[in-house]
């Protein structure tokens, strides 16, 4: 008797943990990625190569500046580049003359000293002029705007022949929001989040289509309080290949 009444308790509990363990939320879809793009530099804008709507691949341009001024001060720093280069192999060749003669006796301390402190100022000078250059190429670069991945164009503010500077106090942006991958967004108990892990083999059901989810985050603070107890965002990410409207139903099952 005994045996049977636990072998009941146990079938009892068994049942108990698959039902709590098996839930289906109601959520809606988000994007699983969003950013506000600026330029780095300022300067007037010679092309608006993109529209809300379209479909852009990472690395492709969205925005243009006028370069003009960016390749005169590249070209500047190549130009002082290449005079420290030439100045810095004749220094250094000056310097194996002073060191040979040193060798042979020909030549004092004090006077070799004074031309390893000119070969150390004009290898200084070199490296700054190289520093310059760089600078200058980096600052050239930023005068295109690229998309950082496959993303959707939200929203735009750029106008051709605009004025732009990163530093004002609202800087004009690209909005994007990232291609082919999305989160579907549900609020769970304390309880039913800290039983999460990135590792559950979550699904996501959209106007009746079934997709994988690929990770889930729960979120550590809570974001709404309600009269059951406070409620936890928990994010599921998944894949496709199609448009999905931010705010679309869907349900989500975690196993």
């Amino acid at each position: 008797m005994r045996l049977t009444i636990r072998v009941l308790v146990a079938a009892v509990m068994l049942i108990s943990t698959q039902a709590v363990s098996a839930q289906s939320l109601h959520g809606t879809i988000d994007w699983a990625r969003r950013v506000a793009l600026g330029v780095g530099v300022a300067g007037q804008v010679r092309a608006v190569n993109v529209a809300p709507g379209d479909a852009v691949q990472i690395g492709q341009v969205l925005v243009e500046l006028d370069p003009i001024s960016h390749e005169i001060a590249l070209l500047k720093a190549r130009n002082s580049q290449d005079l420290y280069t030439a100045e810095l192999q004749e220094q250094r060749a000056d310097f194996e003359r002073e060191q040979t003669m040193f060798d042979e006796g020909s030549l004092s301390t004090v006077r070799l000293k004074l031309e390893q402190l000119k070969l150390a100022r004009v290898e200084s000078a070199y490296t700054l002029a190289v520093l310059d250059r760089e600078l200058a190429e980096y600052r050239l670069g930023m005068t295109r705007l690229t998309a950082p991945f496959d993303a959707w164009v939200i929203a735009s503010g750029f106008v051709n022949g605009q004025f732009v500077n990163p530093k004002a106090d609202h800087p004009v942006t690209v909005d994007l929001a990232e291609r082919g991958v999305y989160a579907a967004h549900v609020l769970v108990d304390g309880e039913t989040a800290g039983g999460l892990s990135p590792d559950d083999e979550a699904s996501v059901l959209v106007a009746g289509q079934r997709f994988v989810g690929i990770n889930t985050t729960a979120g550590l603070e809570p974001v709404e309080v309600m009269q059951e107890g406070v409620q936890y965002l928990v994010k599921v990410f998944f894949q496709s290949p199609r448009l999905i409207r931010p705010g679309t139903p869907c349900t989500v099952e975690f196993p």
